[in-house]
């Protein structure tokens, strides 16, 4: 949709308690509603924010998309005429998945997000995903990854090559790996030439016995915003940084500058797709391990 221009996007850092759907489902409501009063066309909430990480009970606690939560959900963005993206555990007959939905202005499921990557553990009770969809939207492209999606540069590129806009990355990860979440973000925002929304929730999980991160950042790709801004500095690509503290932040995202910007300068020419994920030719080989 060519005629999208500058998107005000709200994130939305929620502390996700375990056992405490209700309670969740109340503060996310609270939240989304300031996010529209401010003028929020696109709100974002974090992974698996109405019940926290909780795998364990995860055929207890997961919900059905659509469903009572996604209608819920639905009559917000209605609500306010915002597009919504939120992470949720689903439940589709035997299989649980960790979930994003978008839900759009007039309430309407217009897509979701099974994670595709999850690590060795998640693996006992999740099931994985196997696509990454872009959806066309009046605010722009929107792809949607979840937290550990971030170690796979083939996540991004895909939404990339899909022509994403806008990345929403809802998640929940333990404050061990924030150190390399965060160098991440920065790579992941440059090969996609796009807009990077981190989501990220807060709390504590008692069972696993660690904390979730917080430090929600919006990104841009650096190039893109040294062509645009005069006084561009090192760093500047961190467009919204967040703390540990519960909350929510809105800025505007200049979708249509993006997309010229991209227009002239797209990698996606310089690609040489026959040459990966070949298998390697005869003679040494390098091990891992």
């Amino acid at each position: 949709m060519e005629s999208v221009g500058t998107v005000k996007a709200a994130v939305i850092q929620l502390e996700c308690k375990l056992s405490r759907s209700a309670g969740n489902m109340k503060r996310a409501e609270r939240y989304v509603l300031q996010a529209i009063d401010e003028g929020a066309q696109l709100v974002c909430l974090p992974e698996a924010f109405l019940t926290s990480g909780n795998i364990l009970e995860v055929s207890d606690v997961a919900v059905t998309v659509p469903g009572e939560c996604t209608a819920r959900l639905g009559e917000l963005a209605r609500r306010g005429g915002v597009h919504l993206v939120a992470g949720l555990l689903e439940k589709d007959g035997e299989a649980h998945y960790s979930t994003s939905v978008l839900i759009g202005p007039t309430g309407e499921l217009i897509g979701k997000y099974r994670r595709v990557h999850c690590f060795e553990l998640e693996k006992q009770y999740l099931d994985t995903g196997d696509a990454f969809d872009v959806f066309d939207t009046p605010v722009g492209r929107i792809g949607m990854l979840q937290g550990y999606d971030l170690n796979f540069p083939e996540a991004t590129r895909e939404l990339y090559r899909r022509g994403a806009d806008l990345i929403v990355c809802s998640a929940l990860i333990p404050e061990q790996y924030a150190y390399v979440t965060r160098q991440l973000l920065p790579a992941r925002v440059i090969e996609t030439q796009s807009y990077l929304l981190f989501v990220s929730g807060i709390g504590s999980n008692t069972f696993a016995g660690f904390s979730y991160m917080g430090g929600s950042e919006v990104l841009a790709d650096p190039l893109f915003l040294e062509q645009e801004k005069f006084d561009f500095v090192d760093g500047d690509e961190h467009l919204l940084v967040m703390e540990r503290d519960e909350g929510l932040r809105a800025l505007d995202l200049d979708v249509r500058r993006l997309r010229k910007y991209r227009k002239e300068r797209s990698l996606l020419g310089d690609l040489e797709p026959q040459t990966y994920w070949r298998e390697p030719r005869a003679g040494p080989v390098a091990r891992l391990g």
